[in-house]
């Protein structure tokens, strides 16, 4: 496949994605939208997208709802800002019954609010979602089906095989993957029997989960040393259980998109910050996959969307957040100059993030192999 045909299919795979981004950039902006009118402030302009107006319309209390030329991305600007960033603007040309109305004329408590109000949406409604889909549909878990065997592990000495199915340790049955490190650790230091499908047959097994050393010490063991993973499977759940469920989902987002973040910057970690392209890709495996995989798809982005507008970085809401928290410390308003910078910092920062991402999915999807192998075609 050359060059254009790949830059074709990922411009193709953006599609899904601008469907899906569009959904959660409208929650997210609701969000501020709905808590700015809560506390007073006019909102001249919501935009789903950024450029030029294709169309719009305005409300009765004055805001132009409006959809833009490029989709990518949204904003809420409220009466007073010069853009889409909320940076102080100039108010002389604001009516003087008007400035209760603006953004900067609100407490650095309802300014913060303000900000948090679309992260907070996003989160919302991954937690409405996956809320749903643990109590109506299940706990989403997989059979504990075994990919792949590390050298001299618990699992290769006891004769476990690519393909098992563990069934039970003991006297303890292993329904699903989630449930087997609860046993292996109840386990843990001693010789259990292992009960696993194989093919038509069930097999059983003696395991030894521990180690002697050379030493004559023994080493505890917690894992099998194994891979696993197999088809999807729904353990049903009460409305607590969903819940509980929903929380560990975004803590598990949280930690992961850390270790994303650290090693897209660090190399020490399999996971990589993506760009457009790499969403866009798993946007468009994911539709094919049904509309389950298309709401934990939404669930998923939506999350990500808020980690990283909180990130304490000026121009996303978490720097927003964290200017009018200094602000609230040092009982006085921040300079107009420090602010500024604030922003240019934080616009460079942000680009930053964009340009590695870029470079990071260049990397996965051959881009500068096919460009270079795409010219040689050329001038051969």
């Amino acid at each position: 496949m050359n060059i254009i045909d790949k830059l074709w299919n990922l411009g193709a795979n953006t599609l899904p994605f601008i469907i899906v981004l569009t959904v959660i950039v409208f929650i997210h902006e609701m969000g501020h939208f709905l808590i700015a009118r809560y506390n007073g402030v006019q909102v001249k302009t919501f935009s789903i997208g950024i450029g030029p107006e294709l169309c719009g319309w305005t409300d009765k209390k004055g805001t132009r709802w409006r959809l833009s030329l490029l989709p990518f991305g949204g904003y809420v600007m409220m009466l007073g800002d010069d853009d889409a960033t909320s940076v102080k603007a100039d108010l002389s040309n604001v009516r003087e019954e008007d400035k209760s109305k603006t953004l900067t004329s609100k407490t650095p408590f309802q300014r913060m609010a303000i900000s948090f109000g679309g992260p907070l949406f996003n989160i919302l409604l991954t937690i409405f979602i996956t809320l749903g889909m643990g109590f109506f549909k299940g706990i989403p878990d997989s059979v504990p089906k075994i990919q792949e065997i590390m050298q001299d592990s618990p699992a290769q000495k006891a004769g476990l095989a690519v393909g098992d199915v563990i069934l039970s340790l003991n006297d303890a049955e292993v329904r699903t993957l989630s449930q087997l490190p609860t046993v292996l650790k109840r386990f843990a230091g001693k010789n259990v029997t292992l009960v696993v499908q194989r093919g038509e047959e069930k097999v059983t097994l003696p395991l030894a989960l521990y180690e002697t050393t050379t030493e004559g010490k023994t080493v505890i063991k917690h894992s099998l040393g194994v891979t696993l993973g197999g088809e999807l499977i729904f353990e049903q759940a009460t409305f607590l259980q969903a819940f509980a469920y929903s929380l560990s989902y975004c803590w598990n987002m949280t930690t992961n998109t850390v270790n994303a973040l650290i090693g897209s910057f660090t190399g020490k970690s399999g996971a990589k910050l993506g760009s457009v392209f790499s969403i866009g890709s798993a946007a468009k495996k994911t539709m094919s996959q049904g509309a389950l995989s298309v709401l934990n798809f939404i669930g998923m982005l939506s999350f990500s969307l808020a980690f990283f507008n909180l990130l304490p970085i000026p121009a996303l809401d978490g720097g927003s957040i964290f200017l009018n928290g200094l602000e609230t410390i040092l009982r006085r308003p921040l300079s107009e100059n420090f602010i500024e910078w604030s922003y240019r910092i934080g616009l460079g920062c942000v680009a930053l993030l964009m340009l590695w991402s870029l470079r990071n999915d260049f990397v996965h999807f051959h881009f500068v192999d096919g460009i270079v192998n795409f010219f040689k075609s050329i001038f051969r």
